[in-house]
Parts: structure tokens; C-alpha cells; sequence
């Protein structure tokens, strides 16, 4: 939608926490274990089990010995994220909801369950040959939605919680196809390569006027939306089965940046007290998507092109884990089995008997065997329990890199539909990122053998948490889990080995540790603004006079007390051939 007319506000970029994740899997800071109703049950001890198509992308290794399976899985996730806000003592907007003490209400987000798919299949080419495909997405928060107005004594005033986040939603997917190959008896390999794509949105507020006596009415929400369609990355495993009852295991992942373009949407007059109501005649359109930046300026017809101004880039973590699983092979006979009939030998004629009665003696049973290389823990073992170590390069995530067409003074060069009013050219949102480290423990218990299997687990992740940069994008704190599930397995024929479909189930719960910001003199995240520096001159692309950033409030807005709740639930079925 084009603006009705011009107005007095200088619209600019909104601080940015993007919907960016990558594949579940080690303890990588956008996401929590796990994807997979096996996989998240076990609290993510699952890396030497890796026993369904999903192994694809968590350890290849493991599609070796995979029966021919079809799977499709969903997490549901309900993540609860809220944040209390505490005024900066140098911050002089004119803002309504803070109490004496600068500490406004608590704001939550909607909480909704995100839906999170995950569909996959294993080709069983040989004994020691097995392809795995899987299209996935990410263990994350998915969608979040803050209110854009909260009560504040019987009025609806702007959320205290709009400069870093009020909208983030999207698709994030990653088709995956791997290999894996018993190389020697015992020692397995395998490899996968990720073709993602990411299509993104984000909503944020900004300071229009970079001043001290701002109020609300002059802030500008701000919509971004891009897309990457090329994330490439791969994913290496090892798996290693040191005795009957011992599997030993490791993977390694690697993808690329995201690396994501689009245009921005900004809503001038959004935060009044009218729009507040439910009149919004007053709020005021302009989009990058247009040749003229929507401002329907005749001077800026052709400033923004044909699109696309907008440039992100994130770089997702590298991660690696390993394990150690013991699991306790069940006997042969000893309920069904994964075995194979061999013809016994025929017992040498006694001494004296005559040919005629050797041939009309009853032929010998079979001998059962097991088969050597087949893997299918829910009719082969009696229980197992797992230990992984895990650690994600998330130092690797020193900003989340946002930008538009500048000068090489600094200077944004995307007008605003006020003459002088420009986008900023740097709109990074720091985030300076620890490497995470983490243990994780769970197993499975074969209660009714190849029929009924329970599972439980637990993890613990260290913080990646810089508290100067706290947001409310990822939950970036240190993390402690508990989770449970099982699978029901159904035979579609009476015959041995025949196909099975398992009806599968898991439930995970997550603390977050609080992020904690509560001393109001501290240093934090500033608001994006719409002009350059705060009554000073701007001395370098980066910084003002005074030493502040430029297009950025010189008080913080990250100030206070950030918390998270997560649940989710996996519910899925496999067919095996």
C-alpha cells in the first residue's frame, strides 16, 4: 500500500532477531533438542541409536542396516518467551508504562503451537547399503507474535517490548539426501548434503527522530521480509560397534551463512493512541519493493530499484557430537527376533541303520541366526541407554548482519516519505555468541519385545549469553531438559519379517535459565533510529562525535528481565518394509 501523504516522521530499519535456524541437532543457540519422536524422547541421546530415517541428517552412518522405512513426524512446539522491561536512567523518551522504579509490565508473546514437520525415507540397497532422504525443519520457536499495544491504567499505550521484537514467522526447510555404507563388518560411515532455504519475516519498532524528547506516536514499525533459496551444508558420521553390546559414535556438521535478501515495509503513525482504538486513517505505507521506496515522491522514483535493498547475513554454527550407547541384545527365541532361517546339516546314519530309515526320519529344524548386519533396536535388544557429548561453534555468531544502500560516509541513501528521512545503511543486531556445551543422557526399554518400547532423557546445554546483548529472539541462556515418549508397533502380516507400521509419541519440557539485565546505568542493545547521531556529527561511517553509534538511541532498550518456558510434543508414524 503507497502513503495517502507526507508526514513528519523519519521512519528507519527495525532492530532485526530473525527466524534463523539451522538443523536440529547438537546444542546449536537457535534451537533446542530435538526434531524426531525417538530423537526427542531420549532427550537427544540418539547419535550411536540413529535408527530411523532421520538419521539422515544426525548421523548418517546410521542408515547402514536401516530397514527399507517411510516416516512422517511433526513436532508441536509452544514456546513461552516474556520480557520486563526496565527503563535506561539516561533514556528521556516520553514513554508511558514504567513505574517509579523504570520497570514496565511483563509483555508475553501469543502463545500458539508452531507446527514442524518432518518426512523422511531410508532405501535399503544392500546388507551394507542403505540411501536416506529427509526434508526437515528446524527445532525452533518457529512463529512469535507480541502485542503491538498493552493497559496501562485503563489505556492502551505502545509495548514496552516493540524496539526489539514484535513479529517473527516464516518457512525454514532443508531437503537432505545421504548415504551410509557398512565398510567393515562393525564399522559403519556415511555422509549427507542439505540443499535449505529460508523465507522470512520480521516486525520490529524504531526510533523515527534519534532525539531525547521522542514519544511513541513518532515510532515506526517496520516489517522485514527475505529470502535465501541456497543454504548449502553437509554432514559427516561415523558409528562403531566396539562389542555386541557397545556402539560408539560421532558426527560433524557444517552449513553456510544464510545469506538472505528482500525489502523492508515501514508504518508510519503506527504507535498513536488512535491506532491504538482501532482508527488507523492516520497510519502511513512505504515499501523498498517499490521503484520509488513507496513514498510516491516524484524525486525518488527509481531510488530503490526493482527491489531486494535489504541484505541479511547469519552464520549458522558448526556442530559436532559423539556417544557411547550400551544396549542388551535380546537372546534368540527369546520373543521375536530379526533372524534368518539357515537349513541345519543332516545327523550322520547311526551305525548299522539302513538308508530307507535315515530318508523317513523328520528333516532337522532350522537353525535361527540373527542377521549379522540388520539394525532394529526395538526387536533386537531388551534396552539400551545412551551418553552423548555435544558442542556448537556459536562464537562463530558474533551479529546478525543487516543491511541497506549507503555511501561511503555512512550515509543511508533510501529516502522515507519525509524529505531528509533515510533508511539506515547498518542495521546489525550484535550478538557476540559463547561456544555451548552439552550432555545428554537417555534410552529405550523394549517393555513388550518388537511390539511396545518406552523411552526418557535428559540434557543440559551451557550459555551462549552475552548478557549485554539479551534478546528475545533466542533463548541464548543456559538449558536443562526432561523428556519421555514410546513406540507401538504394529505387524501387517503374520508372516516373519514381515512390514510393521510404529505409531510413535514424545513429550519434552525445557527450563530456560533467566536473562538478566536489572542494573538501569548498564550498557545494552540501543533502539535503531531514523536519523544519524543524537546532537552530535557523525565522524565515521560508524560512530558520532560523542562516541555513540550512529542511527542507534545512545540508551539501551534491552534493559531488564527476559524469560522462557518450551513444551513440545512429537507425535509420527513409520512403515517398514
Amino acid at each position: 500500500m503507497r502513503p495517502l501523504g507526507p508526514r513528519k516522521w523519519t521512519p528507519a530499519l527495525a532492530a532485526l532477531g530473525l527466524l534463523f535456524a539451522n538443523e536440529a541437532s547438537a546444542s546449536n543457540v537457535t534451537e533446542f533438542p530435538d526434531n524426531g519422536s525417538e530423537q526427542m524422547g531420549r532427550g537427544g541421546a540418539w547419535v550411536a541409536r540413529a535408527s530411523d530415517p532421520l538419521a539422515t541428517m544426525f548421523n548418517p552412518a546410521g542408515l547402514a542396516g536401516q530397514r527399507t522405512t517411510l516416516t512422517l513426524q511433526s513436532n508441536f512446539i509452544f514456546h513461552d518467551t516474556c520480557f520486563t522491561r526496565l527503563k535506561a536512567a539516561s533514556d528521556t523518551t516520553q514513554d508511558i508504562g514504567a513505574d517509579a522504579s523504570g520497570r514496565y509490565p511483563t509483555v508475553c508473546n501469543e502463545v500458539e503451537p508452531t507446527f514442524n514437520p518432518q518426512f523422511g525415507a531410508t532405501l535399503r540397497i544392500s546388507d551394507r547399503l542403505s540411501l536416506g532422504a529427509l526434508v526437515i525443519g528446524p527445532a525452533s520457536a518457529g512463529e512469535k507474535t507480541y502485542p503491538d499495544f498493552i493497559e496501562v491504567n485503563g489505556d492502551k499505550v505502545a509495548s514496552p517490548t516493540r524496539y526489539i521484537a514484535a513479529r517473527s514467522a516464516g518457512i525454514v526447510l532443508f531437503p537432505t539426501v545421504g548415504v551410509g555404507y557398512e565398510v567393515i563388518d562393525n564399522l559403519r560411515i556415511g555422509a549427507s548434503v542439505s540443499w535449505g532455504f529460508a523465507k522470512l519475516k520480521q516486525s520490529a519498532a524504531t526510533v523515527a527522530l534519534n532525539s531525547n524528547s521522542t514519544t511513541p506516536d513518532n515510532d515506526v514499525k517496520a516489517n522485514l521480509q527475505v529470502a535465501d533459496y541456497f543454504i548449502p551444508g553437509f554432514t559427516v558420521g561415523g558409528l562403531y560397534s566396539a562389542t555386541e553390546s557397545i556402539d560408539i559414535a560421532g558426527f560433524y556438521k557444517w552449513s553456510d551463512a544464510i545469506r538472505a535478501r528482500g525489502d523492508v515495509g515501514l508504518a508510519a503513525n503506527f504507535y498513536t493512541r488512535r491506532n491504538a482504538e482501532g482508527d488507523d486513517r492516520d497510519v502511513r505505507y512505504s515499501d523498498t519493493i517499490f521503484s520509488d521506496c513507496g513514498t510516491g515522491i516524484p524525486n525518488d522514483e527509481g531510488r530503490c530499484g526493482n527491489g531486494g535493498n535489504a541484505t541479511v547475513k547469519f552464520q549458522l554454527p558448526m556442530e559436532a557430537k559423539i556417544g557411547i550407547r550400551y544396549h542388551k541384545p535380546r537372546a534368540i527365541g527369546e520373543g521375536p527376533t530379526e533372524h534368518e532361517e539357515v537349513a541345519a546339516a543332516p545327523a550322520p546314519p547311526a551305525d548299522g541303520a539302513s538308508e530307507q530309515a535315515v530318508a523317513a526320519s523328520p528333516p532337522p529344524e532350522p537353525k535361527r541366526i540373527r542377521k549379522k548386519h540388520l539394525r532394529d533396536p526395538m526387536a533386537t535388544d531388551v534396552f539400551d541407554v545412551e551418553l552423548d557429548l555435544t558442542w556448537a561453534n556459536n562464537s562463530a555468531v558474533d551479529a546478525i548482519q543487516i543491511r541497506f544502500p549507503g555511501d561511503p560516509s555512512g550515509k543511508g541513501l533510501l529516502p522515507t516519505p519525509v524529505q531528509g528521512g533515510e533508511i539506515p545503511p547498518n542495521g546489525d543486531q550484535t550478538k557476540r555468541y559463547n561456544d555451548v556445551f552439552g550432555v545428554r543422557l537417555g534410552g529405550d526399554y523394549n517393555v513388550l519385545p518388537d511390539k511396545l518400547a518406552l523411552r526418557a532423557g535428559t540434557f543440559f546445554e551451557s550459555s551462549a549469553l552475552e548478557a549485554q546483548y539479551q534478546h528475545t529472539d533466542f533463548a541464548a541462556s543456559s538449558r536443562f531438559g526432561l523428556a519421555l515418549g514410546g513406540s507401538f508397533r504394529i505387524k501387517t502380516s503374520s508372516k516373519r519379517d514381515s512390514g510393521a507400521i510404529d505409531i510413535m509419541v514424545g513429550y519434552g519440557h525445557v527450563f530456560f535459565a533467566k536473562m538478566e539485565r536489572e542494573d538501569r546505568n548498564a550498557s545494552g542493545l540501543g533502539a535503531l533510529a531514523g536519523t544519524s547521531c543524537n546532537g552530535s556529527d557523525p565522524v565515521s561511517a560508524e560512530k558520532c562525535a560523542d562516541g555513540s553509534d550512529r542511527y542507534r538511541t545512545r540508551w539501551p532498550v534491552n534493559l531488564g528481565t527476559i524469560t522462557n518456558s518450551l513444551n513440545v510434543i512429537n507425535v509420527g508414524a513409520s512403515y517398514r518394509f
